[in-house]
Formats: structure tokens, sequence, C-alpha cells
């Protein structure tokens, strides 16, 4: 078995990846897919969605509170913020940025953690063939940020809880995945503190989700979600929970997609490990096995 497979970045692929003819066609096919990607960006931008939409948003909610104008009010489409409080506490700290900076730096932000969690600017760059990727991207929005999120607290990455209670408190989902609950609690009754001088907003925030327009055009309704949701919690692996998360996401467009990402990731990562005998569930059996041939002799 160790013949036939390879260890790349935290899991296995077939040898034959490496050889370079491969690489080198699968360096230049990832080396594409960004450009295409990137293309297809600037084509949008060109046309009229920059600045990125939701960036501005965010900005614009961090701006609001700065100048005491309403955080939550406006069109409920167009420009809407919909995150909880502490996120336009947050997002106050950065509106000092200029806007077009701000939103350079959250699609920033979004590439590496794309590269985060598909394991290598390669694959990223072969990600970005699929048009959620550009499509996420020039939105503005964070999903990517929150699938990196959803893939580092499945891993249980020293710190994850404390950015899954920030995504916690936007997508409401990434509770599904925390593990390090400690952290996440902290960084929760800190996120709360923050919210004191405007203890106003969270009234106001409620209001705004209870006025969301029932047609807002998302592409996937989360009344056929719930069932797949709960199938896939009872399933209890790590793939299946980071589905869940994925799709427990209140509004979910096509770019949502992206947030299955990190499923598709520890999958491939879990089947790996199974065959070269790595995986913990492995390892348990073999040490049971182990343990009755010793009880046996």
């Amino acid at each position: 078995m160790g013949d036939r497979l390879t260890s790349t970045r935290g899991y296995s692929l077939p040898k034959v990846l490496d050889r370079p003819s491969v690489a080198f066609l699968l360096s230049a096919l990832a080396t594409a897919g960004a450009g295409v990607c990137a293309g297809e960006m600037l084509i949008w931008f060109r046309g009229g969605a920059w600045p990125s939409h939701d960036a501005i948003a965010f900005w614009l909610a961090g701006q609001h509170l700065v100048e005491g104008a309403p955080v939550y009010g406006g069109d409920p489409v167009f420009l809407a913020f919909r995150y909880a409080p502490p996120w336009a506490v947050v997002l106050a700290a950065l509106s000092w940025l200029d806007p077009y900076l701000f939103v350079i730096l959250l699609l920033g932000a979004q590439v590496l953690a794309l590269r985060y969690v598909t394991g290598s600017w390669r694959v990223a760059g072969l990600v970005a063939w699929l048009p959620i990727v550009p499509i996420e991207l020039a939105s503005g929005n964070v999903d990517i940020l929150m699938a990196a999120v959803v893939l580092a607290s499945l891993r249980d990455r020293p710190g994850s809880g404390a950015p899954a209670a920030l995504f916690a408190l936007a997508k409401f989902s990434p509770v599904l995945v925390v593990r390090r609950w400690r952290e996440a609690i902290a960084a929760g009754v800190v996120l709360l503190l923050i919210t004191l001088p405007w203890l106003h907003l969270w009234p106001e925030w409620w209001t705004r989700l209870l006025s969301t327009p029932s047609t807002l055009p998302t592409w996937l309704p989360l009344l056929p979600r719930v069932p797949v949701i709960v199938v896939l919690m009872a399933v209890r692996r790590r793939w299946a929970t980071a589905a869940a998360a994925g799709l427990a996401t209140p509004a979910f467009y096509f770019h949502s997609l992206v947030l299955l990402l990190p499923a598709v990731r520890i999958a491939l990562e879990d089947r790996a490990m199974a065959r070269t005998g790595d995986h913990p569930a492995v390892a348990g059996a073999r040490a049971g096995v182990a343990d009755a041939g010793a009880e046996g002799e």
C-alpha cells in the first residue's frame, strides 16, 4: 500500500500524480484555473461589481456604528447587514480603513482561506475552475473564511474555538463543529461584552432578522436542507459534520457551495488514513485486536 500512495499535506494521493509530467500538467491547469478565476472577477468588476457588494455592506455597518447611524436600517436586501452586533463592533474597529482597502484585504483573506481549505496552491488553482469560487470571491462574502474555520475546528486546532464563536454569531451553523469549547465560550463572552455600550443593537438585529423577506432569492431554501442536516449529524463522521455545518447556514446561495469544501477535504483525508492505517478508528481497532490477543495468551 505504501508503494502506491504518497503523503501530501495531511492526506495521500496516488503516486502517479507525483510523476513530473503529471505534476507539470496539474500545475499548468492550476495556473490556468487561477487565471480564469481572476479574469472572470475582473470582467465582473469592470461591469460594476466593484467594490464587492457584501464587503461594502460590512464596511458600512462598522461606519454606521461609528457615526451613530442605524446599523440594521435601510433596504432589507441591498447592502443589508444581518450579522449579530459583535460583528458590527468588530467592523467598526476596521472602518477606519479606506473602503477599497478593506475590500482588498477581505479578498486577500478569502484567497488565503481557500489555500488553507484546499491544502495547497495547486489544488486551490484547480478548485478555482469551479464557478462557485470566482462568484464567492467577487461577492465579498466570508464563506471561504467560514469554511477554513470549520476545517480548523474539526481538526481540533488550538485557537479554533474563538473564530468558531465569531462565525457562529454570523451564520449560526459553526456551533456544530466546535471542539474547543473553553476557547469558544471565552471568546463568546468577550464578544458579548464588547457590545455593552451598544445594547440597543440586539433588539434591532432581531427585528432585522424577522423583517428579512421570506422571498429572499436563495439558491437552496432552508426547509429542504433540514432533514439532510439531521441525517448528516446522525452519521457522526467528521466529513458529515462539516457538510452539515455548511448546509445549515441560514441563507444558502449557489456560491455557498464553497462551504462544502471542508467536507470533501476531510473525507479524502479520512479515506487515505483508513487505507494506510493511520485513522484513529483503524488504530483503535488494531489496539483492540492486540489486547484481545494478549489476553488470549
